[in-house]
């Protein structure tokens, strides 16, 4: 059995093997949330240029992919919401109002459009690259006061609508469902007084219902218009986007999403429609290698802006919610370190975490160089160079998961497992310049292994089921599981530069001055430690 494999990229959370509606089988949507987020929504209109009169046909939705790897969208929908004003039936505070309704809903939430990206051939987004969905893919620049060229979007909506003039040469979006056969275009609320809010969905068919025995009616002004549902269950993001009207500005109580999905709302800066603005996300970091990480906290208030200069494919240079830090490493190279919110490092630094496989059998090593990707708040061991580091953090979601960390630190003096995990062995992190890895617990009583306790900042341990240490004693040179009592480090080890060997009993001479790696000065050398000696690093 193989034990300890180091691998840099986790698998992607696995979507349901679906068809379409033209019977063509594809593949699972290879995304999760957060991966991809709708970074742009250009729907308040705007004016016609040259003229009076207002300009709709330039609208677009833009997603865009976080992630520093390609993702595929083959088959996922965008779904617009119910966009009622405050006669709405289907707003969050409406819907806890009534119960039966609250019970018929079952969570899900009313929309009044589906669309879904074509599935006949895989398509995808790059890495930090964005798709533009619009009603019509040509150059708006002329004929609106803010317009776009949209002729280079990757999909439209082939509308019947003459007012909508299309590229034949772009893909067309599947229209799944519409609230009326005339609005066969995506009906982005331009008034300002409505809710102009979006959800992206995983290609999973589970995710939407539009059987004509589930849909919803109407029961707002327009009472014959008739509503469909979908499952945020499989959301991949969801922006809510409400009106700022004259005169009452925006009307929180109108949010259709509870605060799971999205805590806050986008919206535009002026009141009513045709203002030409774009609502879009605040870039979290600009990546070393050029790729821009937006903001994403599942809070729109705090995620977008709205401006009528942004253009398509194009975001912010400034960075929002990021603060710098510095963490120091110690001579042997590893540091226990637990950041408190999203954080990436230097190159050169490599954060490792610790996973166990479905059936328990297997630990791997999962790496990830410090300026790869924003990571997760969570247990990491550090490897690098001894000495001071820059980290950066964000409040910006992660681009990395950190599914089922091994790794565990504890906040108490004492660890009891109790119950079904009696019979775990406790490994303790040990962090020498001779010992490097996990060592196991003295049982408490016979065949217990379940009771540590800790001080300082040796406080990082994992456990074992009493199967995995059965499995993993022989690759690990013990004779038997008994033996097993150290389990190595298997990941990257630092590699020290510029290091001389100095003899166990030196002793520093009088006129040389010498510090400690955290730039203290000392007197006399202790054995493990790294030493800055006339300028040069010396381990002892």
């Amino acid at each position: 059995m193989k034990f300890f494999t180091q691998i840099k990229t986790l698998a992607l959370v696995v979507g349901m093997i679906m068809t379409s509606n033209a019977n063509a089988t594809i593949t699972p949507t290879k995304v999760s949330s957060g991966d991809l987020v709708i970074g742009k929504v250009f729907y308040s209109a705007s004016k016609k240029a040259g003229g009076s009169g207002n300009y709709v046909a330039g609208q677009y939705i833009e997603i865009y992919n976080n992630r520093e790897e390609e993702v595929e969208i083959t088959g996922m929908y965008v779904a617009l919401v119910e966009s009622e004003s405050a006669n709405s039936a289907y707003t969050q505070a409406a819907i806890e109002a009534d119960a039966d309704l609250k019970a018929k809903l079952g969570g899900k939430i009313v929309v009044k459009q589906i669309f879904q990206i074509p599935t006949d051939k895989t398509y995808t987004i790059g890495a930090g690259k964005s798709i533009i969905i619009c009603n019509s893919a040509t150059d708006h620049t002329a004929g609106a006061v803010t317009g776009h060229d949209l002729s280079g979007a990757d999909f439209e909506v082939k509308t019947t609508n003459a007012n909508y003039p299309h590229n034949d040469a772009v893909p067309a979006m599947n229209l799944i469902y519409t609230m009326t056969p005339t609005l066969d275009f995506m009906n982005l609320s331009y008034t300002g007084t409505g809710s102009a809010s979006v959800v992206l969905l995983k290609n999973n068919e589970k995710a939407i219902v539009t059987a004509e025995e589930s849909l919803v009616f109407g029961r707002g002004k327009t009472t014959g218009n008739k509503f469909a549902l979908v499952n945020p269950y499989y959301a991949i993001d969801a922006v809510e986007i409400l009106g700022n009207v004259k005169n009452k500005g925006v009307d929180a109580t109108l949010k259709r999403f509870s605060d799971t999905y999205d805590a806050g709302y986008a919206s535009t800066e002026g009141t009513g429609g045709y203002l030409g603005e774009t609502v879009y996300r605040k870039t979290a970091f600009n990546m070393p290698d050029g790729r821009k990480v937006l903001y994403d906290t599942n809070n729109s208030s705090v995620d977008f802006k709205s401006s009528t200069t942004i253009q398509p494919r194009a975001y912010d240079d400034e960075l929002s919610g990021v603060t710098e830090a510095t963490i120091t490493i110690p001579s042997t190279g590893f540091l226990v370190f637990r950041p408190e919110k999203s954080v990436f490092g230097e190159t050169g630094l490599t954060f490792t975490y610790l996973t166990a496989n479905a059936k328990n059998s297997d630990v791997t090593y999962n790496e990830s160089e410090g300026a790869e990707e924003l990571l997760a708040a969570s247990n990491f061991i550090v490897v690098g160079q001894p000495g001071t580091h820059k980290v950066v953090y964000s409040e910006a979601q992660p681009t990395k998961k950190i599914p089922s960390n091994l790794l565990t630190w504890s906040e108490e003096d004492y660890k009891e497992l109790t119950g079904g995990q009696k019979t775990r062995s406790i490994y303790k992190w040990v962090n020498t310049a001779e010992k490097v890895g996990f060592q196991r617990v003295p049982k408490t009583a016979e065949g217990l292994y379940n009771y540590a306790t800790f001080s300082g900042d040796d406080r990082l341990y994992l456990t074992l089921t009493t199967a995995m240490v059965d499995a993993f004693y022989a690759a690990n040179d013990a004779t038997s599981a008994a033996d097993f009592d150290f389990i190595k480090w298997h990941g990257t080890t630092p590699v020290i530069t510029d290091v001389q060997t100095v003899e166990a009993a030196a002793k520093a001479p009088a006129s040389n001055a010498i510090y400690n790696i955290m730039g203290s000065k000392v007197n006399l050398l202790q054995k493990g430690n790294v030493y800055i000696i006339d300028g040069k690093k010396v381990l002892k």
